[in-house]
Order: C-alpha cells, then structure tokens, then sequence
C-alpha cells in the first residue's frame, strides 16, 4: 500500500510539474514573443522589402533593390548605392519598436515635430504592400523620438537610436568603393606616373619587381598595398561634380593597374591632382562617378624603388643550416649542429642562445641600402673582407657573406652575399653578432658538486 501511495504521489508530482512548467516557464516564453511581435512596427521580413525611400525636409533618397542584396539608386538618379549601406536599412526597418503612446489621436502634430517631421521612412514590399513611418523630434530627456504612422494622428515613443539610423546623407549611400576586386585574384601591378613605371609580377605567394629593375620583391609591402587599395574607401564626392580634365584625370597623374586573374583583365585606378588638404581626385575608368581619396594611395605609390624591393640579408632555409664558419684573418671558428646542440670541432658545446641570435639577425635584419650595380669590391673593402660567414649543409656551401668596410651614407658595414651581385650596406649590429672569437660562445661548465662534510 505503501509503493502504490509513493506512486500517485510521484504522478501528482509530475503533472503540477508539467502544470508549473506550461503555464509559468512556457507561458512566460509565449507571453515575451507577444509582447515583442505588438511592440514591432511592421510585421515584415528584410528579405521581402524591395524599395526604400529616405524623405527629408530637404531631399529624398530612394534605392530599389535589384536582385541578392544588390541595390540602385534612383533618386537622386545616376548615382551607384553601396549595397551594404542599404541592405543595413532593410535590415533595421523589421526591428523599429513602438514604445509607450503619448498623444491619442493628437490634433497638433507641432509640438512632437511631426507637423513637419525630420525623417520619413517609407518602404514597399515585394508584393506592392507599402510602410511607413515618420520620425519627430525628442522627448525632453532625449531618450526617445516621438513617432507615428500614416493614416493615425496616435504619436508613440520609439528609441532614439532609430532616427539617427535613417538619418543619412546622398554620400552615405553611394557606393564609396575606391577598386572592386579581391586582393588574392590580383598577379600583377603596373604604377604609372609621367615616365616612371613600377611593375612587380606575382609568382606563388611571392612577388618579383620586374621594372624598373627584376629582383626580388618584398612581397609583404605589395600585398599591403593592393589590400590598401581593394579597402579603401572614397572620403567624399565632389560638389559641385568636376570633369576628368579640371581633376587632373584626363590624362591622370598617376595610373595604378591590378592584374585580375580571374577576370582575366585590369582593374584601374586613375589618381589627379591635389585637391587641397592632401586628398587626391580619382577615378575608376569602369564607372563614372569621379570621387575624392585621402593622400595614402597617392603617398604610398609615389615611394621609391628601394621601398618596394626586397631588403633581406640573404636567404636561406634555416633547417638546412648545419654548419657555420666564421672567419676573420687566420682564425677560423667551425660550428657544427649535433641534434639541437651546437658544438666546436673539439666537441664543446656552445650557447644555443647565441648562435640562435646570430642565425635570427641574418634572418631578420634588413638592408639599409642596395648597390646593384656596384663598383670594384676594393671600393667597399669586399676585395679584402674583415669577416666572412660562411653557412652550410654537410659539405655543401648554401651561402657566403662578406663583410667589408664601414658605410657612412647611410651608416653601416658593406656586405655581399654569394647569392647575389648586388652590395648591400648593414647596420653594424650584424656585423656584432658575428664578430665573435670561440670563448665568447663556449657555454660555461656546470658548477663542481659541493664537497660533502666530513
């Protein structure tokens, strides 16, 4: 009698649990979508509004959706719209919530401002359905604007987030994009400026200057510099419009060219003239709208040859590297890796910190100055170097640097490396890192055991 008394009692439990649940926790729930879903000023879904009209006092701003997230303008007409800012509209017009109603039926709409109202937003969906909403001025403590909707004089409050957010300029909708591509399709670069040409050709995830001299080139400041451009955004449109000739487009200043492989054709950047405060005119030839660009592009294009080469020491796959020689005059010290050890011929072991430091200068450091077309190597005291390092693996030479005699402009040591003809100047720390003498790297013997008490 017991176990079955425990039983109804656990049945009991279970269905004032289920009771608690339905109508406190679940009920909750409903109650919290309700109340959400009549606070919405539109019942509507993003993806189904199909036009946008922006009207304020002084103008309107109406941008037609043309396919997946693709808009136009068309009010004011022959404008490009910059999808993002749009779609961004379409998504906040679902999420505008009414607050509480503070004017029933109100006969004088002056006093909310909704006599003449700062922003009108107006939207139609795809099946011809239309919305509106206007926006008023504040409440007294800022924290609202007062609101409503056609056809009802009842002014409600909503957040005053939301007026800001469709309070927006012609410039704020236009599509601002300085190039349209993306950085990992482009394979070659072509900058123009009156008889100067910069080329540098893409090749794996390397790039090669080819003109005005074919070297290696520092493939991290060309990757920088096309991701500048494909981010870039126009920092104003001028107005009144000028011509291609007034901007110093026709012909341009400068001609910046990104090879597309995957377009299979260039995309282009015409820059013009200065048009004051260090910003620049410019162009994308595909379109027509002629915008303004901040100095940057200008500045970065305009840099030097040396800017865009590549400035290593050498290089080298430092996991190759097993042994390194140091010689300066007579003295030759001999490195060999054992393991992760590094060790004399005589087998003592080195500082690993130290020959790492080396390895890390040579792998690191850069060039302060290029002379690719160098004079006698006595000119740079090469013919005669003070010190020579000399990196191997096994037997096999993978390149030899020679350090030759001090540089003054710009200040440093003359080297040459095996790898190359050019001569490089470097600064004198690297010269120090491996102007070194055996005993400065032998690592010190462990301590002696302290003597046991007798």
């Amino acid at each position: 009698m017991r176990f079955k008394g425990t039983t109804v009692l656990f049945l009991v439990f279970l269905v004032l649990g289920g009771y608690v649940y339905f109508t406190e926790f679940r009920g909750k729930e409903e109650r919290q979508k309700k109340e959400e879903a009549r606070k919405k000023a539109f019942p509507v879904d993003e993806k189904d509004i199909a036009e946008i009209s922006l009207i304020y006092p002084d103008r309107t701003i109406t941008g037609v959706k043309k396919g997946e997230k693709q808009w136009q303008i068309t009010a004011p007409p022959g404008l490009e719209a910059d999808p993002d800012e749009w779609q961004q509209l379409a998504s906040n017009i679902p999420r505008i919530e009414r607050e509480d109603t503070v004017g029933q039926n109100a006969q004088d709409l002056a006093p909310f401002g909704l006599k003449d109202p700062s922003v009108r937003v107006s939207a139609k969906l795809k099946d011809g359905k239309a919305i509106e909403i206007l926006f008023g001025g504040e409440n007294p403590k800022k924290t609202f604007n007062y609101a409503k909707l056609p056809g009802s004089n009842d002014v409600f409050l909503t957040a005053s987030n939301w007026a800001k957010t469709f309070t927006k300029s012609v410039s704020d909708l236009r599509n601002k994009k300085v190039l349209e591509f993306e950085p990992d399709d482009i394979d070659n670069l072509k900058i123009t400026e009156g008889a100067k040409e910069l080329e540098a050709q893409k090749s794996g995830e390397n790039w090669q200057l080819k003109n005005p001299i074919d070297t290696r080139a520092d493939s991290g400041e060309v990757t920088t510099f096309v991701s500048s451009i494909r981010f870039a955004r126009a920092n104003a449109f001028p107005d009144p419009p000028v011509d291609a000739k007034t901007a110093g487009l026709d012909p341009p200043v400068i001609r910046i060219a990104l090879h597309d492989s995957k377009a299979k054709s260039d995309r282009i950047l015409l820059v013009g003239r200065n048009s004051g405060t260090d910003k620049y005119y410019a162009r994308d030839p595909s379109r027509d709208s002629i915008f303004i660009i901040d100095k940057d592009i200008a500045d970065k294009a305009r840099r030097p040859i040396f800017d865009w080469r590549d400035k290593s020491i050498t290089k080298v796959d430092r996991d190759k590297i097993d042994h390194i020689e140091i010689r300066r005059g007579s003295e030759t010290i001999a490195m060999i890796k054992a393991g992760s050890d590094w060790k004399l011929q005589d087998d003592r072991k080195l500082q690993w910190d130290k020959i790492s430091s080396m390895l890390n200068t040579l792998d690191f450091e850069k060039a302060k100055d290029v002379i690719d077309a160098p004079k006698p190597l006595s000119t740079y005291g090469l013919d005669k170097p003070r010190i020579e390092v000399v990196l191997r693996q096994g037997s096999t030479e993978l390149v030899r640097l020679a350090f030759g005699s001090d540089s003054k402009t710009p200040e440093g040591i003359y080297i040459r490396t095996s790898d190359g003809p050019a001569v490089k100047v470097v600064s004198r720390d690297v010269s120090d890192k491996v102007n070194v003498k055996a005993e400065d790297l032998i690592e010190a013997p462990p301590p002696a055991p302290a003597e046991k008490p007798k």
